[in-house]
């Protein structure tokens, strides 16, 4: 099935398939220090290439803990498998060490619990797992190995990959779809979720270039279109600043294009609204069962993305209305504007702002950029530009801890590119032990703590619900940039303005890995707010 990469934290309950792993010294099994952080790094790896990532963990606490990288395989569209050791098979019902009943436990967060009692069906199980979580709609399946199972002697055939199918639009779907598009002064594409590839990514720039069409990729995917193209029309994530979105409500035809929407991207479901758009929408996806489950498109077309795009680019565009030059020119013009960072300063500490705009002058063409949940991130997208060569990985659903081990899993996927981790302090400490996995193999990532004592998301969401009744907000912090020597790596300090150019440049030139501690400005609590916009901070003030 091509895998090439596993993560685990060793178990007990699945020692066999340990054992039987020496022998394949193709697959390259990582050993973790927690399994939530083995979850992300599967998780991460499937999102990163668009084939299931692999993940192996023990009965009970074992996958209690990788359940968090499940739940954003699920929500993100991500392809996972999990394989889950389970106790004895005489023992079941019994309430066994460490038993559990994962078709139960998994059953809300899996596309497929498939448990494995009779040792012939473990080559067609797995096919089976593989299959199911990179078609349709794509997600996590877990395998539940018996111990003793693991054991059994059996005489079956190896059952093969299946061939993957591929959907595309239906010919009168198709039809309908073009015609509107070249009716429309006003078209916008959302791009996201499951579009994935280089050659895929090179013609949606295509499509976008001769059909004359603005682009938007969406929330955690801002590298599937370049931000300096012409034709970008904005990154529609979660909270698009007012300007932004005031000109996008005023499209003639929104297509979304291998995104699924959801609250962040649709902003509340209010873009479009949920469930009758205010505007005619064209949903293309690869699962006809998502199609239509929340909103009623105009066109509904259950198509891969990069299926759909070359069927366009094989149609004559004919000539756009006379009004498209300049609504590409607005949205485009919008972006330039707001994403125009100037380093600012502050009392309290760094924007963080400034420190991303450093890492994105410096970073490489192809670097891999992978970020936590927290407003922290929202520095990423106002600040730095993507490239189609460049990759970027995230929970969509807004999970923290991903960011370390996410770009741990870059680096053993690619090694040589860049593998830079953009984490709040809370979202390190969550799972930032896992830089001790980064050193036993050798993956010389970069880390960037915005440190600023604070889980910064919950308290803007205190001052606005709650002014002035700011609680359990607060966050002791260890020294990040010692932590990374008692680690072995480099450890360095942005403390004021003046530190960040230099101090973001030798990190990233750095051969090693290295975690920058980022004293960063509370004040500046995300990339279009601040402290001082609430009124009960005012008054403290």
């Amino acid at each position: 099935h091509g895998v090439d990469l596993a993560f685990c934290v060793p178990g007990e309950s699945y020692l066999g398939l340990t054992d039987a792993l020496i022998d394949f010294p193709n697959i390259r099994l990582v050993v973790c220090r927690q399994e939530g952080g083995a979850g992300f790094m599967a998780f991460s790896d499937g999102r990163m290439r668009g084939k299931a990532g692999v993940a192996i963990v023990s009965r009970g606490p074992g996958a209690t803990n990788a359940s968090i990288a499940v739940h954003c395989a699920y929500h993100d569209a991500t392809p996972l498998v999990i394989f889950v050791g389970q106790a004895e098979r005489k023992d079941l019902g019994r309430l066994a060490l460490q038993e559990q009943n994962w078709s139960k436990t998994f059953s809300d967060m899996t596309k497929m619990v498939i448990e494995v009692n009779d040792g012939a069906m473990i080559s067609e199980a797995a096919a089976r797992a593989f299959h199911v979580a990179e078609s349709g709609t794509p997600g996590p399946v877990a395998v539940v190995l018996p111990e003793d199972m693991l054991a059994d002697e059996i005489d079956a055939p190896v059952t093969g990959p299946a061939k993957p199918v591929r959907p595309g639009p239906a010919a009168d779907d198709l039809e309908r779809a073009v015609d509107m598009l070249r009716k429309a002064e006003k078209p916008l594409v959302l791009v996201g979720g499951t579009l994935w590839g280089e050659q895929a990514l090179a013609d949606l720039t295509k499509l976008s270039e001769t059909w004359n069409i603005p682009v938007c990729p969406t929330h955690r995917r801002p590298h599937l279109f370049d931000s300096g193209h012409a034709n970008y029309g904005g990154y529609v994530g979660n909270r698009v600043p007012g300007p932004q979105i005031d000109i996008m409500r005023e499209t003639d035809l929104l297509i979304a294009l291998g995104e699924r929407l959801g609250d962040s991207v649709s902003q509340s479901y209010t873009f479009p609204n949920a469930p009758v758009p205010q505007f005619p929408l064209v949903h293309v996806w690869p699962d006809a069962a998502e199609i239509g489950r929340v909103w009623q498109p105009t066109v509904g077309i259950a198509s891969d993305p990069h299926e759909f795009i070359k069927a366009l680019l094989k149609l004559d565009a004919g000539k756009a209305p006379s009004g498209r030059k300049d609504w590409i020119g607005r949205l485009n013009a919008k972006h330039r504007e707001l994403t125009d960072w100037k380093d600012a300063e502050s009392n309290d500490g760094v924007p963080f702002g400034n420190v991303c705009a450093a890492i994105g002058r410096h970073m490489a063409d192809d670097a891999v950029v992978t970020t936590d949940a927290g407003n922290f991130s929202t520095w990423i997208h106002r600040c730095m530009w993507f490239k189609q060569s460049n990759m970027f990985a995230g929970a969509s659903v807004g999970a923290m801890g991903p960011a370390v081990p996410a770009a741990i899993a870059a680096g053993l996927r690619w090694p040589g590119r860049q593998a830079i981790a953009v984490v709040g302090d809370g979202g390190f400490q969550m799972t930032g032990n896992e830089f001790s996995t980064a050193r036993q193999y050798g993956v010389p990532l970069k880390v960037f703590v915005s440190n600023n004592g604070s889980y910064g998301t919950i308290r803007m969401h205190q001052e606005g619900r709650y002014p002035g009744r700011t609680y359990a907000t607060e966050l002791f912090n260890p020294d990040f940039a010692r932590l990374a020597e008692a680690y072995g790596a480099k450890g360095l300090k942005v403390e004021n303005n003046g530190d960040v150019e230099t101090v973001v440049k030798e990190a990233l030139e750095h051969d090693g890995p290295v975690i920058v501690d980022c004293r960063t400005s509370l004040s500046y609590l995300s990339a279009w707010r601040r402290l001082e916009d609430f009124p009960a901070y005012k008054g403290k003030n």
